[in-house]
């Protein structure tokens, strides 16, 4: 445990000061923490915005943001020529893989807690009427609790896996668009194939299951590709191997 708090302590300052530093990148959060937590809620009501439906965007792109940073857990320490240092420390394997992917998952966590909490504030200014609004249902809850972390943390193993491998933070980033792309077009694509009684299941599980009993069935999903990223990662992170690399 003391090994992974030196980890995740250590990557949490190269995030916030270095990673995030220069000439545009310092302000990129920023601007995206505007966007989702005062342009996009200033145009919604309440009632939509402190629903899951609202949740939804803030969470994904907390998720999205980790991708930014992800990249450069193992390929820029190659690039600054660090990683022989940090693999021959006295830190565990399980430390500097699960103290990187939870640097990059507490980051994405708070911008997206943080695009919330103002587009809660945003929201009740806007549409002030003496009463404070705030999310008041159990599927709003559970999706502001669980979303972003599980979200979170699938985004960050498979950057991981790809970090791992590749020469330069850039190639890193490439591979990780690309591989983001093709699962989205390929789900599209996949979701328009299903057999016909695959598309009425899902639809009546849509229509009949509650919003908290789809949140709780996504968080499922979202946990066991979680757990299969992350045995993969642990199974890929071979001191002798990413040295020679």
């Amino acid at each position: 445990m003391t090994d992974f708090v030196t980890v995740l302590w250590k990557e949490w300052k190269e995030i916030v000061m270095e990673r995030s530093a220069g000439s545009t990148g310092s302000y990129r959060p920023l601007i995206a923490i505007a966007v989702f937590g005062i342009f996009f809620p200033f145009r919604m009501g309440p009632e939509r915005f402190f629903s899951v439906v609202g949740l939804l965007p803030p969470t994904f792109f907390g998720a999205i943001v980790i991708t930014a940073v992800i990249a450069d857990s193992f390929a820029g320490e190659r690039e600054r020529h660090t990683l022989e240092t940090l693999l021959a420390s006295r830190l565990s394997d399980r430390s500097i893989l699960f103290g990187k992917i939870a640097a990059c998952m507490a980051y994405g966590w708070v911008i997206s807690i943080a695009s919330i909490l103002i587009g809660g504030i945003t929201v009740n200014a806007v549409n002030w009427h003496g009463q404070i609004s705030i999310f008041h249902d159990a599927a709003s809850w559970l999706l502001l609790l669980l979303g972003p972390p599980l979200v979170g943390c699938a985004i960050a193993a498979a950057g991981v896996l790809v970090s791992l491998h590749s020469t330069t933070v850039r190639q890193a980033q490439q591979t990780l668009s690309v591989a983001f792309m093709v699962v989205v077009v390929g789900a599209i694509f996949a979701s328009g194939a299903l057999p016909a009684d695959w598309k009425a299941w899902f639809a009546r599980i849509l229509f009949t299951w509650s919003e908290a009993d789809l949140v709780l069935g996504a968080a499922g999903v979202f946990l066991i590709i979680d757990l299969v990223l992350l045995a993969a990662g642990m199974a890929r992170f071979q001191r002798a191997r990413l040295v020679l690399d």
